[in-house]
């Protein structure tokens, strides 16, 4: 199931926020174009991007995002990047906002096994 079929039918409101929903096309330089668009056209307070790792068989909240596609294998147009960086302008690494370890301790308390790798994934999407 990829990520986008496992929330898209979470509400539309948490907490009194309104919540948007967006997936973007597995393609190296069109994930990012796509999400920026959409940032720019609602100013959102803050975005969550949640993405898929084979192989990986819990959640995995992460970090820190390297600004640099590396590809493994190639992306749904035959696309794969090898050390090009996603934004030339952009900052490497780019650090999570988010309380991870506090992420990773309600996961544990729900059973869900989290990962907490020490190189976390290279970012496919960066902002």
């Amino acid at each position: 199931m990829s990520p986008f079929e496992a929330i898209k039918g979470l509400p539309a409101e948490i907490h009194g926020a309104e919540v948007r929903w967006l997936e973007v096309p597995t393609v190296f330089h069109k994930s990012a174009q796509v999400l920026e668009e959409e940032m720019n056209r609602y100013q959102p307070d803050f975005v969550l991007c949640i993405g898929q790792a084979g192989g990986r068989t819990s959640l995995t909240p992460e970090r820190v995002a390297i600004n640099q596609d590396d590809a493994r294998t190639s992306d749904n147009e035959d696309n794969q990047p090898i050390d090009r960086p996603i934004r030339p302008d952009g900052a490497s690494p780019y650090f999570s906002s988010l309380p991870i370890k506090a992420m990773v301790q309600a996961i544990k308390k729900k059973d869900y096994r989290p990962l907490f790798p020490i190189r976390q994934g290279l970012l496919s999407a960066a902002i």
